[in-house]
């Protein structure tokens, strides 16, 4: 299993933040943002880890690496946007990714910016048991965050619906960006995007996946922080740090 954290983004609404440093390198709790991911994918035990980034920020992503000393085989897939008005948005890099290193799954996808205390090999355990895709999800417990993040309902375990960013969520269940498709789910990505579909949010293609094959979901509590704002990033430097 391969997997690939996704820092490729210029997270305008950081501000001043990240003028000089990614947001995925910013200090938490003494180390980079991104250190605390990579622990996380330990209990995955992928066979390698790509790190897309874009060009902008990549000697600092490289410098990251050569310093990392955990036990997991980091590489950098680099992007060649400089600015954000030059991405190919969120899921179209991902399948730029994917064809570029001929990925054929299963793929653990992570994002960059989520920091968490959620045990990912439940994931792994349960895409083994199973083949399907799994997708990490988190009870926001409020219908008006809700509205903030595509939602997820479920029945035994199975996505049954989920749209992204619902004006009127059935539920509070968020889906956060971690993901393990499987081979199947990566040809889907492949089929979804050379068909046409949006490449910017990851949540059009959970959508779309989950109304035609079976997606099952994880409902994790504990800590989740989506950071996305300086405000977010202040709060999880609070509870990690």
């Amino acid at each position: 299993m391969d997997a690939i954290v996704l820092a490729g983004g210029f997270a305008r609404r950081m501000g001043e933040l990240v003028r000089d440093t990614p947001k995925q390198l910013l200090p938490v709790g003494g180390e980079p943002l991104l250190a605390h991911v990579l622990r996380s994918l330990e209990a995955v035990a992928p066979d390698r880890v790509l790190i897309a980034v874009n060009a902008a920020f990549a000697s600092q992503f490289d410098a990251f690496i050569t310093s990392y000393d955990g036990p997991l085989q980091v590489e950098l897939a680099v992007e060649q946007a400089r600015s954000e008005g030059e991405k190919p948005g969120a899921l179209g890099a991902l399948g730029q990714l994917v064809e570029a290193q001929r990925l054929a799954g299963p793929l653990f996808i992570a994002g960059g910016d989520n920091l968490f205390d959620f045990d990912l090999g439940r994931l792994a355990g349960l895409h083994k048991a199973t083949g399907d895709d799994i997708i990490a999800l988190y009870d926001v417990q409020s219908r008006e965050l809700a509205q903030l993040y595509g939602i997820a309902t479920l029945e035994d375990g199975v996505i049954v619906d989920f749209v992204e960013k619902p004006p009127e969520p059935r539920s509070t269940l968020a889906a956060t960006a971690c993901w393990l498709l499987s081979p199947g789910g990566v040809s889907a990505l492949e089929d979804f995007l050379g068909g046409g579909g949006q490449r910017d949010a990851l949540g059009h293609f959970l959508a779309w996946r989950s109304s035609r094959a079976t997606v099952r979901g994880i409902a994790y509590t504990g800590a989740w922080f989506d950071i996305g704002d300086p405000e977010s990033y202040v709060a999880a430097c609070a509870h990690f740090g």
